[in-house]
């Protein structure tokens, strides 16, 4: 009888132990592509990655997930991320500078299926099962940018009622108007929303001349569009087009370059 009952004892464990789902299982979903570099790679180039963000712009870490560090000094490199299903509303690459943390705004590249360059490429991960391919990415190096002390500050007023949607508000500015696509554009961090009438900013930027400094209003329940462009920086307020701001050093920091958002 002994020689009998733990042979059985383990074959019903065995047997007990494969219904368990343990949730241990490798992932079989995510996407994939190529990532194709232009123009010359910097010296200054400590990694790259691609991303991918649940809503874009992203407002925190939680928005986002990285893929592995890609090879260095390439003309082009495949690329493999692994996620349960999702839907992701932008894949882009991100340079990081030697020496500095992970900035997810550094962003040189964006997956977009059209021409259209100020819409990211949806991607949705349908099932367990699916792989979505060709999410190719061209990543423009000219885009990274490092680190320095210049600024764009100034004050945010608010002229009109926040609409109940609103979460938050991003400054913005462009060394070519109008811009051709988001990667023409420098993002700041993100301001939340409903604040009372003025609100200060600091941006920090490249030196160069920027032709366009505005904001935009994200909301809840719209995605993000020239509609979400609400306030622009004009030197007098009849002015035609946006004021320019030049910022001449990695050192300068340029004050006084209030916005309106209007309502």
């Amino acid at each position: 009888m002994k020689r009998f009952f733990f042979p059985v004892i383990f074959l019903a464990l065995f047997s007990f132990s494969c219904k368990i789902d343990t949730g241990l299982e490798p992932t079989h979903s995510g996407f994939r592509g190529t990532v194709h570099f232009i123009n010359d790679w910097p010296e200054q180039t400590d990694q790259v990655i691609v991303v991918a963000a649940t809503k874009f712009p992203p407002t925190t870490i939680t928005d986002i997930i990285l893929g592995d560090p890609l090879p260095l000094g390439v003309d082009s490199a495949t690329y493999s991320i692994y996620n349960p299903p999702a839907e992701f509303a932008a894949v882009g690459v991100v340079w990081k500078e030697k020496g500095q943390p992970w900035d997810v705004t550094n962003i040189i590249g964006i997956y977009f299926p059209t021409d259209n360059k100020f819409s990211p490429g949806i991607v949705t991960i349908k099932d367990r099962n699916t792989i979505v391919d060709s999410i190719d990415i061209v990543a423009d190096l000219s885009k990274a940018r490092l680190k320095v002390e210049s600024t764009i500050e100034g004050k945010l007023h608010v002229n009109g009622q926040w609409p109940d949607d609103a979460t938050s508000v991003l400054v913005i500015a462009s060394e070519s108007f109008p811009p051709s696509g988001l990667l023409d554009v420098t993002f700041g961090q993100p301001i939340p929303a409903h604040f009372d009438s003025t609100q200060s900013y600091t941006l920090s930027v490249q030196p160069g001349k920027y032709k366009l400094i505005g904001c935009l209003v994200l909301q809840s329940n719209i995605p993000l569009g020239l509609e979400s462009l609400k306030g622009i920086y004009f030197k007098r307020p009849t002015d035609f087009f946006p004021g320019a701001v030049t910022v001449p050093t990695d050192t300068s920091k340029i004050k006084n370059i209030d916005i309106t958002i209007n309502f």
